[in-house]
């Protein structure tokens, strides 16, 4: 019999046999291409992910003991691993990239952040595999969200235990019993089945209507993976028409809310989606910024209708921290300086939903901390009154806004801490701290929109990426999850 130490070993075994099957796509793009020897760098590092997957198996599917793995471990290591085999073959497809560049690449792109220091346009079959590895990587957390951090109540699905008492910290709740490894290893393989056809259905239809509209099919591809993992990732030419941007749109409200991916009820609980408060926080949130940048487009030179929808799209992208621009937004040379660029910088750290493909703080803790604020100033106004929120809202209220209060304190130590590292190596604090948000945002686009002028990831030293790839890993985790992890009260 299997001890317990080797399941967390079958995940990392099936990672990487996945990671080597999806290096085909860019082979055989790269050879219908001519480029062959493109081609062959992921065909030849396919076969060795294949060599290096079954070896770990044949090591470990004897393993046995009483070791138990926490849960969580399960997504780190994955973070951890996986970009160093996926950069094998960045190192031969783009001329003169070094290891670390690759790896950086690679860690921008399976955390979702969609970062790239690949100077000038880059070739089809490298952009490919860059959206591939972030499309999978916006699978691996919609599944693991699910099947790791809902049981533990981690990763936002704390907010929505209406059943928490007073009084009961939600550290008593992230444990993990006796087993817990191959009870999460059965919940994987379940919300596997369930979610990726949805996924991979969903990606197939965007890619045909983007086609349909008329962007180059690969490029289509590239953009239709890239919008169900909230990456950015694009290659050129892209967006070649309005319906373009509808349909992306549309798709991309799907990061907004856990609910329209199957299996929330079980985990959510029932609740529709015109009662849902994530989506009523967006719709809030989206609407005030379509107005008053509406307005101001109206009160401006130059100001007509298609600018608005431009606002509102490129609002949506950069709340789902995808980071996509509107053809029809355009700043001074492509920035949006000032309140713009201010505004954006804001939209990426308040994030999607919770368990989402999005990164950020999320809309549920938003909510958490405005509906306890608005509760301590109604007992402000009237200190007599009572409450009537109903069970779910008085969670909220109670450990629920704590929660929330402790996310955000430990977001902004870490963005504090973040922002001094890169400081240090020489980029300007303005700079600095809009890499800062992009990396624990995982909005890789922000810095060309965000600052003063147009910042590109390529400009940054080792030291600064490599701690800006720890950061896109910690804002993919959620931070507060590595902390429970060691912290036992």
């Amino acid at each position: 019999m299997e001890g317990q130490g080797a399941h967390g070993m079958v995940v990392i075994v099936a990672l990487i046999a996945a990671t080597a099957v999806a290096m085909l796509l860019p082979a055989a793009v790269g050879f219908t291409l001519r480029e062959p020897a493109l081609a062959r760098a992921f065909l030849y590092s396919a076969a060795l992910l294949v060599s290096i997957a079954g070896l770990i198996f044949l090591a470990t599917r004897n393993a046995r003991g009483a070791q138990r793995l926490h849960p969580v471990w399960f997504m780190a290591l994955g973070y951890l691993v996986l970009p160093a085999l996926m950069a094998i073959p960045m190192t031969e497809a783009v001329p003169g990239m070094r290891f670390r560049d690759a790896w950086f690449e690679m860690v921008a792109a399976f955390t979702t952040t969609g970062a790239s220091v690949i100077e000038g346009p880059g070739t089809l079959s490298v952009h490919l595999w860059r959206a591939l590895v972030a499309w999978g990587g916006g699978l691996f957390t919609l599944v693991a969200a699910t099947a790791l951090l809902a049981p533990m109540k981690l990763g936002g699905f704390e907010l929505f235990t209406a059943q928490a008492q007073r009084g009961s910290g939600p550290q008593a709740l992230y444990q993990p019993d006796a087993g817990a490894s191959a009870k999460a290893l059965v919940r994987l393989r379940d919300q596997l089945s369930l979610i990726a056809p949805v996924y991979l259905g969903l990606t197939l239809v965007l890619w045909v209507a983007l086609s349909i509209v008329g962007n180059p099919p690969l490029a289509a591809l590239i953009v239709a993976m890239s919008t169900l993992a909230t990456s950015g990732i694009t290659a050129e030419p892209v967006f070649l028409g309005g319906i373009s941007e509808v349909l992306v749109a549309l798709l991309l409200a799907l990061a907004l809310c856990r609910r329209f991916w199957p299996g929330a009820d079980s985990v959510l609980g029932r609740r529709t989606l015109r009662r849902d408060l994530e989506l009523r926080m967006a719709v809030v949130v989206l609407g005030g910024i379509v107005a008053v940048l509406a307005l101001r487009a109206v009160l401006g030179a130059g100001g007509h209708a298609l600018e608005v929808w431009g606002m509102g799209f490129t609002a949506l992208s950069f709340l789902t921290t995808t980071g996509f621009v509107s053809a029809h937004l355009t700043g001074s040379d492509g920035v949006f300086t000032g309140a713009g660029g201010m505004l954006f910088l804001a939209l990426a750290l308040l994030g999607g939903g919770v368990a989402t493909t999005a990164g950020g703080l999320k809309l549920m803790r938003a909510f958490a901390l405005f509906w306890q604020a608005r509760h301590e100033v109604e007992r402000l106004v009237y200190p007599a009154s009572v409450g009537g929120d109903g069970p779910h809202l008085r969670a909220l209220r109670e450990w629920g806004a704590i929660s929330a209060w402790q996310f955000l304190m430990i977001f902004i130590f870490s963005l504090l801490a973040l922002t001094a590292i890169v400081t240090l190596t020489g980029v300007r604090f303005e700079d600095a701290v809009v890499f800062a948000v992009a990396a624990l945002t995982t909005t890789g686009p922000l810095p060309q929109v965000a600052g003063s002028t147009v910042l590109h990831w390529s400009d940054l030293g080792d030291l600064a990426r490599g701690a800006l790839a720890l950061g896109m890993v910690l804002g993919r985790l959620e931070l507060l999850l590595l902390l429970l992890i060691v912290w036992r009260r």
